[in-house]
Parts: structure tokens; sequence; C-alpha cells
């Protein structure tokens, strides 16, 4: 995918944070606080989460994706119903935070996108070995830190990449582009390499707030999920996105 594209995807996030009346500052002081914990040989006594780890996880992660035939996105809207009749043959799938809950150990989950606002699921995750592509942004600086305090203290603490939303350079952190955990996701996937004809999404709508989501403001989330839509308007992948409420029988 074009750099302008890549560009424009990092770029939204300024457009995102105008609309909703976030400081920038906010979103640096969370990614930096957690650039400078996790800055030294082993952050949290682990020293499987150190810079030079995080790297390799992450390229680990896109050897993952791109030997895949197909690589399948969850979001919160996912449903035991989408499960029965998609083929995830070959196929390896990302999970956006709490939509996690509705995958585990039903499919081959190469990592969770997450903001941390996807418990209890990502702590039952957190012991399996799963990955977590974790980020940090404005108001979430006492959930990771919660949650990585936490996972520390496990007897095998999940591995670790970590993002950003700020258009400065992080030591050790990255910004793929995109907002919220599902088009995060997205962006991940074809930052890594992964063709978009290769992506397909699962239980993403903009007409309902999924079971799987985080507690959250209803109108305020309905927003966002505008915004998910126009990030993946700009991917090319708005046609797998449930843009009206389904009827029931």
């Amino acid at each position: 995918m074009a750099d302008s594209i890549f560009a424009e995807l990092v770029e939204i996030q300024s457009k995102v944070r105008d609309y909703f009346g976030w400081d920038y500052q906010d979103d640096f002081l969370s990614a930096t606080s957690i650039s400078q914990a996790f800055s030294s040989s082993a952050p949290f006594k682990i020293v499987n989460w150190s810079v030079k780890n995080r790297q390799a996880n992450l390229d680990a992660l896109k050897e993952k994706l791109l030997a895949a035939s197909k690589v399948v996105i969850v979001g919160a809207s996912v449903k035991e119903i989408d499960f029965v009749n998609f083929d995830f043959e070959n196929s390896i799938v990302i999970a956006a935070d709490g939509s996690v809950g509705g995958v585990v150990g039903l499919v081959n989950i190469a990592c969770v996108v997450t903001d941390f606002d996807g418990n209890p699921h990502l702590d039952k995750v957190a012991k399996e070995g799963v990955t977590f592509v974790a980020h940090a942004h404005g108001d979430n600086r006492n959930r990771w830190r919660e949650s990585l305090d936490k996972w520390s203290c496990l007897e095998t603490p999940p591995d670790l990449i970590l993002t950003h939303q700020v258009t400065e350079s992080i030591d050790g952190m990255h910004n793929f582009g995109g907002f919220t955990d599902g088009d995060r996701a997205v962006c991940l996937a074809i930052n890594l390499g992964v063709p978009i004809k290769k992506i397909s999404l699962l239980g993403f709508s903009t007409t309902e707030i999924g079971e799987w989501s985080g507690q959250t403001n209803p109108e305020r989330k309905m927003e966002k999920l505008d915004w998910m839509l126009k990030i993946l308007q700009i991917i090319g992948l708005e046609q797998q996105v449930a843009t009206t409420a389904s009827v029931k029988p």
C-alpha cells in the first residue's frame, strides 16, 4: 500500500482528537510514560518485555500473518452464528480487544490488539500465551499500568508489542495508524505487509455496540464506530462492515 495511505491512517488520528476535543498532550504523556516504563532490559522484572524482545515479537507476528492464506480480524460485534459458515481453514486471527472472549479456543489467534478495556477477557487469555499489541492513549494510563502489573505476575507473562497514536517517534513503540481497536488491527496487518485481498473482517458494525465491547458511553461509542468506518474506507474494506441493522425474522 502506498506511503500516502499510511500517512493518512496516522493523520486521521489528529482529526479524531479534534472532533472529540481530546488533548494531544494526554496521548503523548501516556505514550512516553509506557515507553519509559519499558525502557529497561527487564521491564516490570520481565526480560521478555525488553525492547529487543518486543521487536522479535513483532517480527514473529509479521511472519505468521504473511504465511497465512487469510487474516481474519474479529471485532466486538462478532456473534456465535458468524462462525457457523465461515471458513477458517489456513487462516489466522487478530482479535480486537474484548472480542477475544468470543473466539478464544475456537480459532488460531495471532494477537490481540487492545487499549486495555476488554476485561475480563484480556486477563483470561493473558495466561495462555497470546501476544498483545498494547496501545497507549490519553485516558488509559491507569488501565495499562494495572493490567501490566497483573500480567507481570503470571507464571508466563504474555508477549507484548507497544503502540501509540502521536506523530513523534517513540523508542520501543509503533504507530500503525487508525483509531479504534478494530481498525487499528487492520492498520497493523497492512503495515506488516498483508495484502488487502487476504483480509477478512468479522464482527465489524456501525449499527450496534458489540457484546464484547468494553463498558463505555453508548452515544460516544457510536460516534467512534463512524470514525472506524471512515478509516476502513481509506483502506478499502468498508464493504465488510455492517452499516444497516439486521432484520430479525
